[in-house]
């Protein structure tokens, strides 16, 4: 398994998903440090992220089912064993980002964590997590985030904020490392970006409100001004990570760079407004 940096970032979201289920070993890529301690074990379509703790081990996101294989490879060349995730965080309830949750928490006894928007919005529209007809397992939620109380495991912590627009529960993560030079790096996640079911052809299919569209620009202007050293890809090629991991060296890491975050931003802030400015649907009151 290598690292696969010449994977196509445009594509129609269900052709990755049939390829990534169909064909997973096509989207493999080998583990890779983004911060101290914490790692890319996902793929060069969807990003899953593993933070060591003093108590265990933390995984933000599942990738999906077909893929779990992949993940559980990647910890386990990091030295690792996927047997000691204790939290699994996911960031919304789209299939390419929950689609392993039931078999993680099975081999591993993991608790899993989502909002309580998401898991909602999840059990009454089940169609929405857009699994088509793949390997999908139900799985228990434990606990839902509270954006005034952070997640502790040992000697991590990570805080969530709520950013709806792309799901309804939509959450990002923040976190802050040490390196070895004892500087406080902060590092952020947003839990999910993607336009694609903000567009007027999806609404009016799923007989979903514009309104949408307002909460993805509140979450984007919320997050604007958040000072984040190094920015961390729900799907890698968002903030073109896959091409960054040849740069990685001892004392060079290529993800520490703060104009990431506020380049994301932006261009999702700009994105948002065109589509509503283009939009044929009446405004939502």
């Amino acid at each position: 398994m290598s690292t696969n940096t010449s994977y196509p970032v445009f594509k129609d979201p269900v052709e990755y998903l049939i390829q990534g289920c169909e064909r997973p070993w096509e989207v493999a890529v080998d583990p890779f440090e983004v911060a101290p301690r914490t790692w890319f074990v996902g793929n060069a379509w969807v990003g899953a992220y593993l933070l060591a703790t003093s108590e265990g081990l933390i995984l933000i996101d599942s990738t999906m089912q077909p893929q779990i294989y992949l993940v559980f490879e990647n910890i386990r060349k990091l030295g690792l064993d996927p047997r000691d995730i204790k939290l699994l965080l996911l960031t919304h309830m789209h299939y390419d980002h929950v689609g392993g949750a039931r078999a993680i928490a099975e081999a591993s006894g993991a608790k899993i964590m989502l909002s309580r928007q998401d898991h909602d919005f999840m059990l009454a529209h089940p169609e929405q997590i857009f699994d088509e007809g793949y390997p999908f397992g139900a799985f228990e939620v434990s606990d839902y985030y509270q954006d005034d109380k952070p997640i502790t495991l040992g000697d991590r912590t990570i805080r969530t904020i709520l950013t709806p627009g792309h799901t309804p529960g939509t959450t990002s993560f923040f976190f802050d490392v040490e390196t070895k030079n004892g500087q406080t790096k902060h590092c952020g996640l947003h839990g999910g970006v993607g336009l694609n079911t903000l567009g007027d052809d999806f609404l009016t299919e799923h007989g979903f409100s514009a309104s949408t569209r307002a909460d993805y620009l509140a979450s984007m202007r919320k997050l604007h001004n958040l000072q984040i050293d190094i920015t961390l890809g729900s799907h890698p090629a968002q903030v073109d990570m896959l091409s960054k991991v040849c740069r990685i060296g001892p004392d060079f890491n290529p993800f520490d760079d703060p104009s990431v975050w506020q380049g994301l931003i932006e261009q999702r802030i700009g994105q948002v407004e065109t589509l509503i400015a283009e939009s044929k649907l009446e405004p939502a009151c």
